[in-house]
């Protein structure tokens, strides 16, 4: 039984709490957890992620607390605001400190995820694509329906798809530990 349990990382990137970020991945976490998810969230403005040295080929020794949680789920959810056309700096470095995972066998490789991006000023596509490429690139899997924009009240239609993101994402999962996929 606990196989068949999907464990899924909600990932808040914005300092509010209670922001339309906030609100839009409280709404993919309430869908996942009817569903039957165990989802655990991590709000990255209260985790300590130290900038990236840049040295690559490093042997990862110990996984950080985050990059353990990130090991151990099935997949995840990046919810993010755009700050100047981009993703926030926490977000960033969060990204860059998942490279010794790819660097070491590619730890995330078959993790399902989708984004949700809240920007009420632009840049959500390009953040998007960014997020998209950088994760594909370390052997994620992208199910429909995965990249969401909210720009505003104008886009309801967005307050429904975090509701299929957590069903699509679910659904991949399952069918993706019931068939044995491996990847790479």
């Amino acid at each position: 039984m606990a196989e068949n349990l999907v464990k899924i990382l909600a990932i808040n990137s914005s300092p509010k709490t209670k922001g339309h970020t906030t609100k839009l991945l409280g709404r993919f976490v309430n869908s996942a957890k009817k569903l039957g998810a165990k989802v655990k969230q991590i709000n990255l403005f209260k985790v300590h992620i130290p900038p990236v040295t840049g040295q690559l080929k490093k042997k990862v020794k110990r996984l950080t607390k985050l990059q353990k949680e990130l090991v151990t789920a099935d997949g995840f959810v990046i919810a993010t605001p755009t700050y100047w056309f981009a993703e926030p700096g926490v977000l960033k470095n969060f990204i860059d400190n998942l490279t010794p995972l790819e660097e070491n066998n590619f730890m995330l490789e078959g993790k399902v995820a989708g984004f949700i991006v809240y920007s009420p000023e632009g840049g959500e596509t390009d953040v998007l694509e960014n997020l998209a490429m950088t994760f594909n690139q370390m052997g994620i899997i992208l199910p429909p329906y995965s990249l969401i924009f909210y720009r505003g009240p104008q886009d309801k239609w967005a307050l429904e798809d975090v509701k299929l993101l957590a069903k699509n994402m679910i659904q991949q999962i399952k069918s993706q530990k019931m068939q044995g996929l491996k990847w790479g």
